[in-house]
């Protein structure tokens, strides 16, 4: 399984990518600022967020929290085919302080738990959002950069719109199995936070414990029980996962990437960046170009 490619923020305010479709297997497991909007036009595989696991097919509609815990894993071939839409707080601020009438709906899912965020569409339901996915696309496509926020945020107003009165109310709960604290899953959105903004630091969980007022093994146990993983493996995925994009840059050389990316030393990079991605950094830059 290979980590999905970062994409970059359009004008820090977004990231849209309509219908991309991944011939690969793609596996990934985080947290990252902005509303997340992913549908799934065509995929089999796992999506686990806030610790539950559902089964991925044509026409799942999936809503994240910004920070939010969640891990994706697909199967290919088939041919993964999705839309992703992320939104930074900025733009969802402006729309609820520009709709009123529909603030209220947001802030509830972006304050509080809802039991469900993976839905299961209808054909029509799933054939409205492919609408308006593709007119987002082609309205972005010609629109002048500095009419981009206002193009998203009318999106949202569509969007929650029809999902607030044709999607949520109608949908049946998909079956969850233990589901954590809210306690805990931000204490654990915490950490990653903190990860996310120190990694290319070197640090230990005692530096995080302690910034964290917390002991180092109490952070251990719960990240390994949470995330699946320990804090020093999500760490390290976080920074090869940084390091690949990086590799784009032909300015930056390998050992130079491997500092500003937390590795100390560029023979252990490479010997990571090989275990994960199956070739060196050099290799696969090569095939970048």
């Amino acid at each position: 399984m290979k980590i999905h490619n970062a994409i970059r923020w359009t004008d820090n305010l977004y990231v849209f990518n309509y219908r991309s479709v991944l011939s690969e297997p793609v596996e990934y497991f985080h947290a990252h600022e902005g509303l997340e909007v992913l549908y799934i036009h065509e995929a089999t595989g796992e999506y686990i967020i806030n610790n539950r696991q559902f089964t991925l097919q044509p026409r799942t509609l999936i809503l994240v929290k910004p920070f939010q815990i969640h891990r994706i894993k697909v199967n290919a071939p088939p041919d993964y085919v999705r839309t992703l839409l992320k939104i930074k707080s900025s733009v969802v601020d402006s729309f609820l302080a520009a709709l009123p009438q529909l603030a209220s709906a947001l802030s509830q899912f972006m304050d509080h738990d809802l039991p469900y965020q993976l839905f299961y569409l209808t054909p029509k339901d799933g054939n409205y959002m492919e609408n308006e996915f593709s007119q987002l696309y082609e309205t972005l496509t010609v629109v002048q950069p500095t009419l981009r926020k206002e193009v998203v945020t009318l999106f949202l107003f569509y969007f929650f719109t029809y999902f607030n009165s044709h999607i949520y109310p109608q949908q049946p709960s998909p079956s969850l199995t233990h589901p954590p604290s809210a306690s805990t899953t931000e204490f654990i959105g915490t950490m990653v936070k903190w990860i996310d903004k120190h990694y290319h630091l070197s640090f230990t969980v005692t530096d995080m414990a302690a910034d964290l007022h917390f002991s180092p093994n109490y952070l251990s146990k719960l990240f390994k029980e949470q995330m699946d993983m320990t804090i020093v493996e999500y760490t390290n995925a976080k920074r090869l996962e940084e390091a690949r994009t990086l590799l784009a840059v032909p300015s930056l050389t390998i050992e130079e990437i491997s500092k500003v990316t937390g590795f100390n030393y560029p023979s252990y990079f490479i010997a990571m960046f090989k275990k994960k991605y199956g070739m060196t950094p050099h290799r696969y830059r090569m095939r970048m170009k």
